[in-house]
């Protein structure tokens, strides 16, 4: 069985599963280096019908995730129910619900158009599978990870009209036990709260997360209750009229002048805790229906990784697992796993996310492209190649990594990387320019599993999200004194942790750090400058050390590429 899984919306891309194996997947962005790019997927689809050897032909399902449709059994009493409800307790409210589902009509429109007219050109139609948008999200998680039950969460702005679901999945099968419209949307709440501290919603996010622990969350979270809240009897309840809006758009002038009063650090904070709250709330209320305590978290909110801490922290919770590719552009990735598993009963079970294009480069094509970087110059290294990069970190330099398949999903794992010595604190602030960003998260640290126990309090070898970067744990006392520059100003560092056997290099240069420096980190941040994608190409790499935004590259585990003396 081959499946295909194809978005062509927020972030586009494509995947392709083989026989429950996962052989490619790529976003888009990676080649047109558009951040975000949400256009036909054309380079991405022939990527991984490359990596997997076969045509176009050849594909026996082509799974599509962002626009299945209002579905009866799964929408209409639901929105029955939500409207007849505004229309007895808050009638004034009636046309912003009204507009949030004529929107959500049009919106989708174009992109599921432009998805059937590829099917129907390659004679694809009786091989499509749609999938609902928040069950790609949460049946990809839970066949992604490694539980055989798990309370499934998804949460995002909205998809085929919803904003969040509940799911227990068990060997015995599956049970919705809670939806929510797209009116009621914590991912519509989080990005407009992004909007009015001047940032992008919907790609900004994590700046705000960061900037929360900076700030008091008491002071503004009776505002935030305005906008959206838990109301008795345990319903999820946007309050739509001056406060909130299900969209990005639309700030009344009586928003924007209580939102004026407080200092942006105070406003992030209290959207940061309010999330938090109604959320650990939602999965209190229903984790006693998966006695192991599992869960699984899918959808673009669950790339706040403070969130998904306060999560694992919940009573009753005993593990968490984050999707490394957990908002839309995941889609091609969890529609195929969805579409594989229930037509052969297969699970990938926490795969590699080392899906993209290869590094490899031959020393003739390394050659022939640094022709036209004059300043540059590159050595083969054999047996002292770790030595040499640990004398470079040991004397600040900024190195690259460009080395095996690129990651898919947001989070930079030490193939795409840009590493450091985690004992400056004052990178944050240098290191940022240099990448043209402005941030208020410090840098992730990297860190080998055998010295992870003694730098994150709570860690365990069992807990998957922290081998992808999508969770943060409290620092023990000596590694927040030693490595002070990957630690955040509430004690919290967000880790990927590196096992031997999944990559040998890195796991060994990490452990040779250790040994040297007394740090039990690197520094690990994505290659890649302000608003552009992550390096896709050799080029890509090799610009920022043109312009120096690095110091030194590492191609392959083979080559070290530097400026010319």
């Amino acid at each position: 069985m081959i499946v295909l899984g194809i978005t062509n919306n927020d972030l586009a891309g494509a995947c392709i599963v083989r026989d429950g194996e996962i052989v490619a997947a790529v976003s888009e962005e990676r080649f047109s280096r558009i951040k975000d790019h949400s256009t036909w997927p054309e380079q991405s689809i022939a990527y991984v019908l490359r990596e997997a050897g076969v045509s176009l032909s050849e594909v026996d399902r082509v799974a599509y995730g962002w626009c299945a449709g209002f579905d009866m059994d799964k929408h209409l009493l639901l929105y029955v129910d939500r409207i007849s409800e505004e229309a007895l307790a808050r009638p004034e409210a009636l046309p912003h619900l009204r507009k949030r589902i004529a929107d959500e009509m049009r919106n989708d429109k174009p992109k599921r158009g432009e998805f059937d007219a590829f099917v129907d050109e390659h004679g694809l139609r009786d091989r499509t599978v749609y999938v609902d948008h928040h069950e790609s999200h949460g049946l990809g998680a839970f066949l992604c990870s490694p539980f055989d039950d798990a309370l499934v969460v998804t949460c995002d702005g909205r998809g085929d009209f919803q904003s969040l679901t509940v799911t227990r999945y068990s060997p015995e099968g599956e049970e919705v036990l809670r939806r929510e419209t797209s009116i009621d949307s914590l991912g519509y709440f989080y990005g407009r709260i992004t909007k009015l501290l001047g940032y992008k919603p919907n790609r900004h996010e994590g700046k705000i997360t960061g900037l929360a622990a900076n700030g008091d969350p008491e002071k503004l979270l009776p505002l935030m209750r305005k906008m959206i809240d838990i109301e008795e009897g345990g319903a999820l309840r946007a309050r739509c009229g001056d406060f909130y809006q299900p969209s990005y758009n639309g700030y009344s002038d009586v928003l924007l002048a209580e939102i004026a009063k407080h200092s942006p650090a105070d406003v992030a904070a209290a959207a940061q805790r309010h999330i938090e709250n109604l959320l650990t709330a939602i999965v209190a209320q229903h984790i006693d229906q998966v006695p192991s305590g599992n869960v699984c978290l899918s959808g673009g909110v669950f790339a706040n990784v403070k969130l998904n801490q306060r999560i694992f922290e919940t009573a009753g919770v005993s593990n968490v697992y984050v999707l490394p590719p957990m908002g839309d552009g995941g889609l091609p990735l969890q529609t195929a796993v969805i579409v594989d598993h229930r037509e052969e009963g297969k699970r990938p079970r926490v795969p590699s996310m080392a899906l993209g294009p290869e590094s490899a480069i031959s020393e003739g094509q390394l050659e022939e492209i640094l022709r036209d970087y004059p300043d540059l110059k590159f050595r083969r290294v054999g047996e002292g190649l770790q030595e040499e990069l640990l004398d470079a970190l040991a004397n600040d330099r900024v190195v690259g990594l460009y080395r095996g398949r690129m990651e898919f999903g947001p989070r930079s794992l030490g193939r795409r990387s840009v590493v450091y010595s985690t004992h400056d604190v004052t990178m944050n602030d240098w290191l940022n320019k240099r990448l043209n960003r402005t941030e208020f998260m410090p840098f992730a640290p990297i860190t080998a599993m055998e010295l992870a126990e003694d730098c994150y309090v709570g860690w365990a070898p069992d807990q998957p999200s922290a081998l992808f970067m999508t969770i943060t744990y409290p620092c023990h006392e000596k590694f927040a004194v030693t490595c002070p520059a990957v630690v955040h100003t509430d004690n919290t560092a967000r880790p990927q942790i590196v096992r031997r056997e999944d990559d040998p290099f890195l796991h060994s240069l990490l452990m040779g750090w250790h040994e040297r420096s007394g740090q039990a980190a690197l520094v690990n941040t994505s290659f890649n400058k302000h608003e552009e994608p992550i390096v896709g190409s050799h080029r890509d790499a090799l610009d920022p050390l043109q312009d120096d935004v690095i110091d030194l590259l590492l191609i392959d585990d083979v080559y070290l590429v530097h400026k010319a003396l």
